[in-house]
């Protein structure tokens, strides 16, 4: 429980606006339990509530209309629980009065609450941030529960249904699964609020107060008065203890004017709105009831239309004004005011509000209210994309940086302009621009990725550093209370703490320049010219590294393309790694003749000593790459190496040889890797250069290479593989398939078939197919053995055979989108087939639609819309092993082909626009 004298400190600067607002709501809670109205109804409501406790129920739901008094009586049946202390208690009000009704604020104040009590998975002194990443964090807590032997915890979400610009669903989503020692309590205007949750939840409602007890309240707080004025209150305010509180301030301001008008009034709080809105206040409440939250009476007066002496004396019993602004006391005089006012000026109220904004943001002087408010006023106003897309801003975001809770607030309006861009993206009939929903959707999911990586660094430096200084100070003491406790010096998240640095601690050029790079293989000549410059750029900063300026070179032309690789080979010589050796030796196939040598011989002799047979192989499989001239000279150049070592490079170069020189260079290698046997069998190394230069060997060689088969020893099966499929392209069919049948298991013999089925001739091909269908209809590893050789298959068969192989053994996903790219004809069909059993599947599933990428050009539109919005909301929550490893622009550039199947060049371009321009407002 966190009453008052338990409420969380703020930072040094005072109370966040929401702990403020829950203090005053405990201090409203205190002043009526000293005078409560409603004794006998409280109590039946209050013994019902106890009731559910004793018999264990889940979830329990305080029912009433606005003003019934819900709020003040679970305040004090929570006060009651914890000075008891049989439970722990998590109390949150949503409130616009006390300024906690809008989904982000009340998810930190739940959030900070339960933490104290529940196990996260977020270590301490670190919290989530985002409103979706807040719903899934407080579900998984919620459901994972308390600890066995521990006091149950009772989580009190107090006016569940009257929060600002959020769903109930949102809601229900994390009190849906209670787990075990967490009991949950709501408070509503009617069962319907409860959606989804009406099952399993128990019902508590809340009645009027009884006439008699109308009088009572009356004759204690105004002594003496006629019966028939009594009988009045009780007729107009109905019972209800708002109403009655009203009429009780009203008669101790003005009883002869409140006296005079009471017998005319009609019942219910139409009402009293009319006794207690005195002609000063009336014009004022039409703007407040359009306010979300507490609103400083000069903003309120520069929103309306009214002018004038109208604002004094604006407190009383329909208007609070507090510390924080003006606001209405209760949500019930929001919603009479509301219900006299037509649909136009309702909407008239509500765009100036957001109008209101806008203007505050252009000219730089966002109040607080409007900073934490203009995003719910746009959505009430169903304001366009264009229009909420500047909330995702940098002059946006250097709003909320000032702010202490600047991260909650800033990603909680960049995930509602996502939401509303998706469903832009996805809902074609709805019209509107895609390209600018598309680019909308990309900013919004790059922002809130480099805003968590800022917000990882800044708690893990602060975490790092309160752990530090407990080590210099030698302390012992360890974290008590609840799992969820800070510990000594490591204090629990807070409202009003995330906020949010300057910087980002890490660099991403290079990411950022491989993610320009794929969108621009989507584009043409043109516009792919201008993303590659963008490329360029991100991979030339210092701290990029020469591997992305080595991909860039790869995909530019001319003496772009020369000039970037000798910048890049420059940068990987001073790295000195493997992985500077692998990309300089690629790089070397961009430049002359003379430069390539040099470049590679440097980095071959480079290879330590230990590391030769892994290097060598792997360096040599990238110079085959080079000119023909330049692989001569890397070949002269090895003559130099032992023959151990030799054979492996001369085995990878062979095939960079022209043809009429490749067959005399394989015989070579080949010569040179069967001098290593050793008694009646050859190392590792030498069987793996067999299986690289067995595709190039010559016919006089068949003889050899069967001769290294026998020799294979451990490494058989894929020497084997290997050779039975040169002697197929040699026509020694029947010597091939005699030599698979030495293998002695069964399944290396089926796995040698797969791989053999493509080199086979045509007339031999169908009985060999019969054949290993039906032992991989029986085999364990089928699946695996399918999405190896699916595409040369249906390059070799057709789809039809191998789309009735896949469905007799269940084939995943890629193995299907492997056939669908090797027969053009049948992609589309295989497409709408896959995308439409994908969309069906949950969407904690969609990391699996990464695999039909491959497909997008044949996808329909609706299909690749669907498609892309949903890998772009798994991108935005695809778990990472650390919050620091942001790959999020890796990942788009892989959406390339999506993208320019939803919204065409002009999409992609886009997309890569957002990369650029954000990285320069938020690094």
């Amino acid at each position: 429980m966190i009453p008052p004298s338990r409420a969380p400190d703020a930072p040094a600067a005072g109370p966040a606006a929401a702990e403020r607002g829950v203090l005053a709501f405990w201090r409203e809670v205190e002043r009526c339990r000293c005078a409560p109205l409603g004794g006998k109804a409280r109590a039946g409501a209050v013994a019902g509530l106890e009731g559910w406790l004793e018999r264990g129920g889940a979830r329990a739901a305080l029912l009433g209309p606005s003003g019934r008094g819900k709020s003040m009586l679970l305040g004090a049946w929570a006060l009651e629980l914890a000075r008891a202390g049989r439970y722990e208690i998590a109390f949150v009000p949503v409130s616009r009065r006390f300024g906690t009704a809008l989904e982000p604020t009340a998810l930190n104040l739940l959030y900070a609450r339960v933490a104290l009590f529940l196990r996260s998975r977020w270590r301490t002194g670190k919290r989530p941030h985002g409103v979706e990443e807040m719903r899934r964090v407080l579900a998984t807590m919620i459901e994972e529960g308390r600890p066995p032997g521990s006091r149950p915890l009772v989580v009190i979400l107090d006016g569940f249904d009257e929060g600002a610009s959020w769903t109930l669903d949102a809601a229900q989503r994390f009190l849906r699964d209670l787990g075990p020692g967490v009991r949950a309590v709501l408070s509503a205007r009617s069962i319907e609020a409860l959606g989804g949750l009406r099952e399993g939840t128990e019902v508590v409602s809340l009645p009027p107060i009884a006439v008699d007890e109308v009088a009572e309240a009356i004759g204690r707080r105004l002594g003496q008065l006629p019966a028939s004025v009594k009988d009045e209150v009780a007729r107009v305010s109905g019972g209800e203890p708002l109403l009655v509180e009203a009429l009780v301030e009203a008669f101790a301001q003005d009883p002869a004017a409140v006296a005079s008008a009471l017998a005319s009034a009609p019942a219910g709080a139409p009402g009293v709105l009319d006794l207690c809105a005195g002609g000063a206040i009336r014009p004022v409440l039409p703007w407040l009831a359009g306010a979300l939250g507490p609103i400083e009476t000069e903003e309120l007066l520069a929103i309306s239309t009214v002018r004038g002496g109208a604002w004094n004396e604006l407190s009383g019993p329909l208007v609070d004004a507090g510390e924080p602004g003006l606001a209405l006391r209760h949500p019930a005089w929001a919603e009479a005011i509301e219900a006299r006012l037509a649909p136009h000026e309702r909407a008239a109220v509500d765009r100036r509000f957001a109008d209101h904004g806008k203007r505050a943001f252009a000219s730089g002087t966002v109040s607080d209210y409007v900073c934490r408010n203009w995003r719910a006023h746009l959505e009430r106003v169903g304001a366009s994309l264009a229009e909420r897309i500047e909330l995702v801003s940098r002059a946006w975001l250097d709003v909320w940086r000032t702010r202490p809770d600047g991260s909650s607030g800033f990603i909680a309006d960049v995930d509602a302009t996502a939401a509303c861009a998706a469903s832009l993206l996805v809902d074609a009939a709805a019209g509107g621009d895609v390209v600018a929903a598309l680019a909308a959707r990309v900013r919004c999911l790059l922002v809130t990725s480099s805003v968590r990586t800022i917000l990882g660094f800044e708690e893990s430096r602060r975490a790092l550093a309160a752990l530090a200084a407990q080590d210099d100070e030698e302390e012992e003491e360890g974290a008590q209370g609840g799992e969820g406790s800070a510990g000594p010096h490591i204090e629990m998240p807070r409202v009003g703490e995330d906020i949010l640095e300057a910087g980002r601690p890490i660099a991403d050029a290079a990411e950022r320049a491989n993610a320009l790079i794929r969108l621009a293989n989507e584009l043409p000549d043109a516009e792919r010219a201008v993303v590659l410059g963008w490329a360029l750029e991100a991979a030339s900063e210092e701290h990029a590294g020469g591997g992305a300026l080595a991909a860039v070179a790869w995909a530019l032309d001319g003496q772009a393309r020369l000039m970037t690789a000798r910048e890049a080979a420059a940068r990987l010589g001073r790295e000195r790694t493997e992985e500077s050796r692998s990309a300089r030796v690629s790089l070397a196939a961009l430049l002359p003749e003379a430069e390539a040598l040099d470049l590679g011989r440097e980095a071959f002799a480079e290879v330590p000593a230990d590391a030769r047979s892994d290097e060598l192989p792997r360096l040599s499989e990238a110079a085959a790459r080079w000119s023909p001239a330049a692989v001569r000279g890397l070949w002269a150049w090895s003559e130099a190496l032992p023959p151990s070592e030799r054979h492996m490079v001369l085995a990878r170069l062979a095939s960079g040889l022209p043809a009429e020189e490749r067959e005399a260079g394989a015989s070579e290698a080949l010569g040179l890797a069967l001098s290593l046997l050793a008694g009646d069998a050859l190392p590792p190394d030498a069987c793996w250069s067999i299986c690289a230069l067995a595709p190039h060997a010559p016919a006089g060689a068949a003889s050899a290479l069967v001769q290294a088969c026998a020799a294979a020893a451990g490494l058989h099966l894929p020497v084997v593989k290997a050779v039975a499929a040169r002697l197929c392209d040699l026509g020694r069919v029947e010597d091939a398939l005699a030599l698979v049948d030495t293998l002695p298991q069964p399944s290396d013999r089926i796995e040698a078939r797969s791989a053999l089925l493509a080199h086979l001739p045509a007339a031999v091909r169908e009985a060999a197919w019969a054949q290993l269908s039906g032992d991989l209809r029986a085999s364990d590893g089928a699946r695996l053995l399918f999405e190896r050789n699916a595409a040369a298959w249906t390059r070799a068969l057709g789809a039809d055979a191998v789309l009735d192989l896949s469905r007799g053994i269940g084939a995943n996903w890629p193995a299907l989108v492997a056939i669908a790219v090797a027969s053009s004809d049948d992609a589309p069909a295989i497409a709408r087939d896959l995308v439409e059993r994908a969309l069906e599947q949950p969407s904690d599933e969609d990391e699996a639609l990464f695999a039909l990428i491959p497909l997008a050009a044949s996808m329909t539109e609706p299909h690749a819309r669907r498609v892309c919005q949903r890998l772009l909301n798994e991108l935005g929550w695809k778990p990472r092993p650390d919050l620091l490893d942001d790959w999020t622009k890796d990942d788009l550039g892989h959406l390339a082909p999506l993208f320019a199947r939803v919204a065409g060049p002009q999409g992609v371009v886009a997309v890569a626009r957002e990369i650029v321009d954000v990285c320069r407002w938020l690094p």
